[in-house]
C-alpha cells in the first residue's frame, strides 16, 4: 500500500474513533443533564412548600426574613434553568441553602416557646451581628442549626477545612460571648446546636465541654476522614498552626458566601446577592432526613422525595423541653423582681380595665382602647404575671404618675392608685451606666432612661407598654429585661360626658 493509502486510511479510523468518542460523550453529557434538570425541579419545587409552611410561622418574629430568603433561593433555582451546561447546574445546586432553610424550619416548628427565627444580635468587636437561627424557651435558649455533614465538620475542626472556613468549636466560642451580653430576665440564654446530618462523638464532646447542649444523630469518625486528618498532619508541616488564619478566615466568610454564584454571568450574580448572608457552615445540601416530624403540613413535607437528601438526622428537642413544662414559662419562673413604668402604673387602675370599657368614647384612642378591652382584657394577664413578685417603682415614675392622675384621674381610679402603691417599694432614681450612655433622641428620652435604667440597676424586670422605647434601646445595642403588655389610658372623668355603649365590638 502506497504512504499515502495508508495516511488515508489512517486519518479515517481516526476520525470514526473521534467520532465514536464524540457520540459517547455526548451521550453522556446528556444523561447528566437530564439527571440534574430532573433534580433541579425537585428543589425548585422543594423550595415552593417550604414558603408555604414558613407562612404558618407569621406570628412568630422573623418569620417573615426566613419567608424572603426562601423566596430568593427558588428566584436562584429558577435561573440556574436558564443554563443548560451539566456542570452549571450540579456545581450550583451544591451551594443551595434548602438544607439550612429545612433545619430553621423544623426547629421553629419543633423547639419549645419560640418568639424568634434568625434574630440578629450585636457583639464587641465583631462589624457584623451574629444571627441566632431560632430564639427559643421565651427567649432563653439560642438554637445554631447545622445542616452540614458531619464528617466535613469534622474535617474542618481538625484543621483540614478549606481557606476561610471556621470550625464549630469557635463558632460556638462566640455564641457564648455573645449570649453573656444579652441576658433574658437577667440570666444568660442557654446554647444549642442542632445537627440535622449527624456529628461526630469527639466534637459533640467538646462543645459540651464548654457549655453547649448538643442534639443530633452522633457517630464515630470515619476510616476516609482519620486517614485524612493523619496523612495531612505528617505531610504538611506549613499548616501546623491553622490559628493563625483565623481572624483573616472570618473576614473572608462573606466573600467565600458570594462565591456560590461565580460561574454565572454578572448580571445573575448581582441577582442573587440575597444570597451572601447565609451561615457560615450551613450551606452543603448533601445534609439531613430519613423522616421529618414536624407538627403541621406533615404529608406537605411526605410528598418532598428530595428531603431525604437534604436532611439525614433529625434533632430532637427534649433537653429543652424539660425547662419548659408546666403552667409557667421559664421567663415567669425566674422573675422575683419587677419594675412598674409609669405606663403600667395606668393601665393597673384605668377605669377601662376594672369593668369601665362598656362606654362609646369620643376621642378615637380611648375609643380603640375600649374596643380592645372588650375582646381581651389586659388586667388577668397583667396580674397574673405580677403575682408573687416584688414591685418596686422608683421616684421619677411616681412623681410622674401622681401628677397624671392628679389631672386627669377620677375618684375611684385615684383610690385604686393608693390601694396599689401601698404595695409597692419606691426607690430612688439610679440607672444603670449603659442606659446613662444611651444618647438622647425622640424616642429615647431622658425619662424613660431613668425609669428603664433603675430597673436595670435593680436586676428587675421592667412592666412597661412603652414598645417604641423597648425597640429604640434594641437597635442601639441595649437590650432591656422587659414584659410589655397594651397601652390603656384614665378614662373615668370621660365616663360622664359619654353614653354606655350599645353594643360589644
Amino acid at each position: 500500500m502506497a504512504e499515502g493509502q495508508l495516511d488515508d486510511s489512517v486519518r479515517e479510523d481516526n476520525s470514526a474513533l473521534l467520532d465514536s468518542v464524540r457520540e459517547d460523550n455526548s451521550a453522556l453529557l446528556d444523561s447528566v443533564r437530564e439527571d440534574n434538570s430532573a433534580l433541579l425541579d425537585q428543589y425548585t419545587d422543594c423550595a415552593r412548600k417550604f414558603i408555604d409552611l414558613v407562612k404558618d410561622l407569621d406570628h412568630i418574629k422573623g418569620a417573615s426574613k426566613l419567608q424572603r430568603m426562601c423566596r430568593s433561593e427558588l428566584k436562584y433555582l429558577q435561573t440556574l434553568k436558564k443554563f443548560s451546561g451539566a456542570e452549571v447546574c450540579g456545581n450550583h445546586l451544591k451551594s443551595s441553602n434548602l438544607g439550612h432553610f429545612a433545619g430553621c424550619i423544623h426547629a421553629a416548628y419543633n423547639a419549645p416557646g419560640v418568639v424568634q427565627i434568625l434574630s440578629p444580635f450585636a457583639m464587641d468587636g465583631r462589624s457584623e451581628n451574629l444571627v441566632v437561627d431560632v430564639v427559643a424557651n421565651q427567649g432563653q435558649t439560642w438554637v445554631k442549626v447545622i445542616a452540614r455533614k458531619a464528617q466535613a465538620l469534622h474535617l474542618i475542626w481538625a484543621g483540614r477545612g478549606q481557606f476561610g472556613e471556621r470550625d464549630l468549636v469557635k463558632q460556638a466560642k462566640d455564641y457564648l460571648r455573645c449570649s453573656s451580653h444579652h441576658p433574658i430576665n437577667f440570666q444568660t440564654p442557654k446554647v444549642h446546636f442542632a445537627f440535622y446530618n449527624q456529628v461526630t462523638v469527639p466534637m459533640a464532646e467538646c462543645l459540651e465541654q464548654l457549655g453547649i447542649s448538643v442534639s443530633g444523630e452522633r457517630v464515630a469518625v470515619d476510616e476516609g476522614t482519620a486517614n485524612q486528618i493523619s496523612l495531612a498532619c505528617v505531610s504538611s508541616s506549613d499548616e501546623e498552626d491553622s490559628e493563625e488564619s483565623s481572624s483573616e478566615s472570618e473576614s473572608n466568610e462573606s466573600v467565600l458566601q458570594q462565591e456560590r454564584l461565580s460561574g454565572l454571568s454578572g448580571a445573575h450574580q448581582d441577582k442573587q446577592a440575597c444570597f451572601k448572608h447565609s451561615g457560615d457552615l450551613n450551606c452543603d445540601t448533601n445534609t439531613a432526613t430519613k423522616s421529618w416530624q414536624i407538627a403541621k403540613n406533615v404529608q406537605l413535607f411526605n410528598e418532598m422525595a428530595l428531603l431525604d437528601s437534604l436532611v439525614g438526622s433529625l434533632p430532637q428537642f427534649e433537653c429543652l423541653s424539660e425547662s419548659f413544662t408546666g403552667t409557667n414559662s421559664p421567663s415567669s419562673l425566674v422573675i422575683e423582681k419587677v419594675n412598674l413604668d409609669i405606663t403600667t402604673l395606668i393601665t393597673l387602675v384605668s377605669s377601662v380595665t376594672n369593668g369601665g370599657c362598656h362606654f362609646e368614647f369620643s376621642e378615637k384612642v380611648l375609643a380603640q382602647q375600649a374596643a380592645e378591652e372588650r375582646r381581651e382584657p389586659v388586667l388577668p394577664k397583667l396580674k397574673q404575671f405580677l403575682h408573687g413578685k416584688k414591685m418596686y417603682v422608683c421616684q421619677t415614675a411616681l412623681d410622674d404618675f401622681r401628677s397624671i392622675l392628679e389631672t386627669l384621674g377620677g375618684p375611684e381610679e385615684k383610690r385604686r392608685a393608693e390601694e396599689l402603691l401601698s404595695d409597692v417599694t419606691v426607690v430612688q432614681d439610679d440607672p444603670s451606666d449603659r442606659t446613662k450612655d444611651m444618647p438622647y433622641s425622640l424616642k429615647i428620652r431622658d425619662r424613660s432612661k431613668v425609669i428603664f435604667g433603675t430597673g436595670d440597676k435593680l436586676r428587675a424586670v421592667t412592666v412597661t407598654a412603652n414598645s417604641s422605647f423597648v425597640r429604640a434601646a434594641q437597635h442601639q445595642g441595649v437590650s432591656f429585661a422587659v414584659h410589655l403588655h397594651p397601652s390603656r389610658a384614665l378614662t373615668e372623668e370621660k365616663e360622664k360626658s359619654t353614653l354606655p355603649s350599645s353594643k360589644d365590638q
